[in-house]
């Protein structure tokens, strides 16, 4: 991951010089490396002999540990399910866990992953541990939406912007992982550019899920399919799988209307095209807002069901408000 390198070296010189915060916030896109750059981090941390560039030595017991998953001393704090808050409980219970003496006498890493998903309880409780921290500890927030966490939470962090790489080299990752050149343009530009988001959802849509997706908004949209029953279906670890496919294919339309580039599989351009000649260009600017939106809001304690039935519902009323317009327009 060659766009990360910049970001590894100075996390790197940082550490060497030994003037780590004890706070850091990592933003950036989501899948563009945030949680490789934090584990990378964490494990030069906590090696008994890692090299002067940061690499662990992979031979050490801690290194051992770390490549088990089973540190004690690399914490980790998300949501109890996917999708949920992180609750001021479970950031008490690692307060608590802070206060005790490292295993390795060397650092305690703590994670934190996404920091939004912190509900205010959290996040007031969280402030205490940044005001007073302990000895040898770093806290690491990962976040693609920084404003959505308290100014009083960033102002005590050291912050870390990570940015999307070029195309090209993103492109190319993508192939040396063994992607094909006309999946990993595809799967870029449904990722925005992200490429271990497009990793992720190439992986997600082996199973055909996303022209399922695609078939049942098609199918709510002409009246053949409930929303609310649409929306249950949706529910699960995938539903941010399913609001980014369809913002992608939002975005296919409105490039269609204002542009005439069609998408760029037939099979998705076949389904969509009768959508995209019968609805206004505003309505879908409108609409992939609304689903920007949902997709922020996803990791905030929020109704998930709600936001997808509020969502699928307002695409069936889109159809037929088109519909009745055409009807008064054609007497």
């Amino acid at each position: 991951m060659k766009w990360l390198q910049q970001y590894r070296e100075r996390l790197n010189r940082t550490r060497v010089q030994g003037r780590l915060p004890h706070a850091l916030l990592i933003s950036g896109q989501e899948g563009v490396g945030k949680r490789v750059l934090a584990e990378q981090l964490a494990h030069s941390l906590l090696c008994e002999q890692a090299a002067a560039d940061g690499q662990p030595c992979g031979q050490c017991a801690t290194c051992g540990w770390l490549q088990a998953g089973t540190h004690p001393d690399l914490l980790w704090l998300v949501p109890e399910e996917a999708g949920k808050a992180i609750k001021v409980d479970q950031v008490r219970a690692l307060t608590s866990e802070l206060c005790m003496t490292s295993h390795a006498g060397r650092y305690k890493v703590v994670i934190i992953q996404p920091a939004d998903a912190m509900n205010r309880n959290a996040a007031n409780s969280l402030l205490k541990t940044l005001e007073e921290p302990t000895d040898n500890t770093l806290l690491v927030l990962l976040t693609a939406l920084p404003g959505r966490l308290p100014a009083t939470i960033r102002s005590r962090c050291q912050q870390l912007q990570v940015t999307l790489p070029d195309a090209l080299s993103a492109q190319q990752w993508l192939q040396d992982s063994g992607m094909e050149s006309g999946q990993a343009t595809r799967y870029l530009m449904l990722a925005n550019g992200a490429p271990l988001k497009a990793q992720q959802l190439a992986a997600t849509d082996s199973a055909g899920t996303r022209v399922q997706r695609l078939q049942q908004l098609v199918a709510v949209f002409q009246g053949n399919r409930d929303p609310v029953e649409t929306a249950k279906g949706w529910m699960g670890d995938g539903e941010r799988h399913s609001l980014d496919w369809w913002r992608a294919w939002l975005e296919d339309m409105i490039r269609w209307q204002q542009g005439g580039q069609p998408p760029l599989e037939p099979e998705v351009a076949q389904m969509l095209q009768p959508i995209a000649e019968a609805v206004d260009c505003r309505q879908l600017f409108d609409l992939s807002d609304k689903v920007a939106n949902a997709l922020n809001n996803l990791g905030s304690g929020l109704n998930r069901q709600l936001i997808l039935e509020d969502l699928l519902i307002f695409w069936a009323n889109m159809a037929y408000l088109n519909s009745y317009r055409s009807r008064i327009a054609s007497r």
